[in-house]
Order: structure tokens, then sequence, then C-alpha cells
């Protein structure tokens, strides 16, 4: 298998592959910045993941909205750290209340009638 992945497409225009390499150069950048940076930088790669969800058609409105705060909230990091610290808090909480109800869904439809 050469460099343009099986297919013979390039790995340049994949999604996934833009991901990675983002982790990758993210991490060797996070060597050199301040600490707080670091959840930023991970905050940048959900939204490019829930973007490639939404290309996939597999994302949902509670993702959506995590995305919107996302973007609207991770400047506090340059601001406010102590309130960025607490939108993080919350943005765990929101990933709780999507697993917790997914999970809920797929009981659900795993029930006998």
């Amino acid at each position: 298998m050469g460099m343009g992945g099986e297919q013979g497409r390039s790995l340049l225009w994949s999604p996934y592959f833009e991901l990675l390499a983002f982790l990758v150069t993210s991490a060797r950048g996070l060597v050199d910045e301040p600490q707080v940076y670091g959840p930023l930088r991970l905050l940048d790669a959900a939204v490019k993941l829930i973007d490639i969800m939404e290309k996939e058609g597999i994302v949902t409105s509670e993702l959506k909205e995590l995305r919107r705060l996302i973007l609207e909230k991770s400047n506090l990091v340059m601001v406010d750290e102590r309130a960025f610290i607490d939108f993080l808090d919350e943005l765990s909480k929101k990933i709780a209340e999507i697993i917790k109800k997914d999970l809920e869904n797929v009981q659900t439809r795993q029930e006998p009638s």
C-alpha cells in the first residue's frame, strides 16, 4: 500500500487524517505552550470531530449544541481561566448527559415488547 491509501485516494483529503495531523502537531506544540492551551487544543479537536460526524450524517442536535458552546466559549481561556475551567466542567456534564440519554435509548430498543 502506498501513500495514497488503499484505494489510491490521497490521505490529504481525508477528514480523519486532518484530525490525526492536528492531534500530532498539537501534541508537539504543547511542549512549548502554556499548560492551559492543552484543553483548548482538545476542544478544537472536538469541534473538528463533530464536523466530521455531521458530514457523515451521524451528528445529533446535542452534539451540534456542544459544538456551538465550544465555539462560543473557548475564548474564555484567554480572559478568565477559572471561567474556562468551569466551562470544561459544564461540557463534561453535557457529555455525561448525552451518554446517559443514548444508553437509555439503547435499553428501550432492546426491551422485549
